[in-house]
């Protein structure tokens, strides 16, 4: 038996015994809704332990944050809280611990976190070794509640009842374009609005001597071996190639197959050939944030978190140009008109669930909203202030390093209902106020998407992989000019010849089902969720 269990072992007899002799208590109530107070009730009259699966962070056992967070959960649920932190493996292993734990309810987590695990998580529904929150919630989930928006809870929703919450949900926008400024003044162009524009700006970053060096070592534009990265030329001609989109008719097409990515591809073989595009970007394992770093790029798509003047790339960036100045643009206007960043999916990649093994799941409920609350994320992330870092005129300062982060156990409990608001207090004002304006410039193309609920794709899990690597060997091939550009056609011909002519039809089939899944949801979640925001 550990010491731990010891311990806890000895205070459960110690609470019995007193509550033995006291004729005080609660009545259950208290004000948990609010998220200030979680507690009361009898069973606060004995210790609560909750075990709970960890896979992000240092992993550091016994570490500084988790008694800080002990002590912030027993002070918010009047009564003595034990965490018993199960740190998984690595992501190759991960699954089959958390299946070996989940077959047997002696070794269950009382919070199970899990990711990519659909069909498990079926099952575990079917099983019956999960707990429906929304009672829970309805009482003590209020942060929970608050954070979450209607949209992601939906993917989470089944038929009335909630297995899971999201772990961890990228900001609704979270890619901008990224300009150097100082480059842009250095040659007396103006900010570019349209796709246009800025091509011809990317020219002249890669042509005329932007950083004045007397040499032509520099490129217009750069990213990650990503699609995304080249948001800025598909997202101005309104495809998306790694999505399902909404066609006018209201029919879904996968977007690589629409004849807009063809004028996309062209410019970009053409930018390619003149080097405006570095030649690395076309590459597997490329680091687009390295080059970002490197100060001879002009521009890129990126992560907006990349402007916080404390980001280590940044600094980076910083140290080998002091006079360097990224600046974010709007999206570019393209040849239709249509303009819009990448949006999010909203749902969250990973999630946590209140297995059967909790013996009082009412209480574990409300860890859970405690540690979603802003005063609580901030403190397991960064530490106390004044102590661990400060805050100079609204930016975040690191009072302690890289290792000794790690020693104090500094995000060991990430991805435990991650709040990406102004909890995260590294972002500067500038930055939150970027990451509000992203949400809006990205919903034109959320309009568009088809962010699928269901993981019953039966045939997206056949034809998938051979789909994708049709279409990269192709676009890249067309963009790296080793292919035509009437390599497009070949492709979309053979897209539908190879398994796409099913996986739209199924495609078709999904977004009409949960279209109507959506508004029954939605008529649910004013009955049931919205009064208890």
């Amino acid at each position: 038996m550990t010491n731990r269990k010891k311990k806890l072992l000895l205070l459960t007899a110690i609470s019995a015994m007193l509550a033995g002799c006291s004729n005080s208590g609660g009545n259950g109530s208290g004000s948990e809704s609010s998220g200030t107070n979680d507690g009361g009730g009898a069973a606060a009259s004995k210790p609560l332990q909750v075990s709970i699966t960890l896979m992000g962070g240092p992993k550091t056992p016994d570490a500084w944050v988790e008694t800080a967070l002990e002590e912030d959960l027993s002070a918010h649920l009047s009564r003595k809280v034990d965490l018993e932190n199960l740190f998984l493996p690595g992501w190759s292993d991960y699954k089959t611990k958390l299946n070996l734990m989940m077959g047997d309810r002696k070794s269950m987590p009382d919070i199970l976190w899990h990711s990519d695990m659909e069909k498990e998580y079926s099952s575990w529904i079917q099983a019956g070794v999960l707990v429906d929150l929304v009672p829970h919630l309805q009482k003590h989930g209020r942060n929970i509640l608050d954070y979450y928006t209607e949209d992601t809870l939906f993917y989470s929703w089944d038929d009335g009842k909630m297995f899971r919450l999201p772990g961890d949900v990228a900001e609704l926008g979270s890619m901008t374009t990224m300009l150097r400024q100082d480059w842009l003044d250095n040659l007396g162009f103006q900010t570019p609005t349209t796709l246009d524009q800025y091509v011809e700006v990317l020219r002249a970053f890669t042509n005329d001597d932007p950083d004045r060096n007397g040499k032509k070592d520099t490129f217009g534009f750069v990213g990650d071996h990503d699609w995304r990265a080249f948001a800025p030329f598909f997202y101005s001609h309104g495809v998306d190639v790694d999505q399902f989109l909404v066609q006018e008719d209201g029919t879904v097409k996968y977007g690589a197959t629409m004849p807009q990515v063809k004028q996309a591809l062209k410019l970009l073989q053409d930018l390619y050939a003149e080097g405006v595009i570095d030649p690395r970007m076309v590459t597997p394992n490329v680091s687009a944030g390295d080059l970002f770093a490197e100060g001879k790029v002009g521009s890129l798509y990126y992560w907006v978190s990349f402007l916080n003047a404390g980001h280590p790339k940044q600094m980076s960036f910083k140290e080998i140009n002091p006079a360097g100045q990224y600046t974010a643009l709007e999206p570019m206007l393209g040849p239709d008109g249509f303009s819009a960043d990448v949006p999010s999916d909203g749902k969250g990649w990973s999630f946590v669930s209140v297995t059967g093994a909790a013996e009082e799941p009412d209480a574990v409920v409300q860890v859970l909203n405690r540690i979603a609350s802003k005063e609580t994320n901030t403190l397991i992330k960064f530490g106390k202030e004044g102590e661990h870092y400060k805050l100079d005129n609204g930016t975040f300062v690191n009072l302690i390093n890289e290792d000794e982060g790690k020693q104090l156990g500094l995000d060991n409990y990430t991805w435990i209902i991650t709040r990406k608001d102004e909890a995260n207090i590294k972002n500067t004002p500038e930055v939150i106020q970027l990451f509000e304006r992203r949400i809006e410039t990205s919903q034109p193309m959320r309009d568009k998407i088809v962010f699928f609920k269901s993981s019953n794709r039966k045939e997206w899990s056949e034809y998938s992989a051979g789909l994708i690597k049709l279409r990269d060997e192709t676009f890249y091939g067309i963009i790296a000019g080793n292919l035509d550009i009437g390599a497009f056609d070949d492709f979309v011909e053979r897209f539908y010849k190879q398994g796409g002519k099913q996986v739209e039809e199924e495609a078709n089939l999904l977004y009409a089902s949960q279209r109507e899944e959506r508004e029954k949801f939605g008529e649910w979640y004013k009955t049931n969720i919205a009064p208890y925001k």
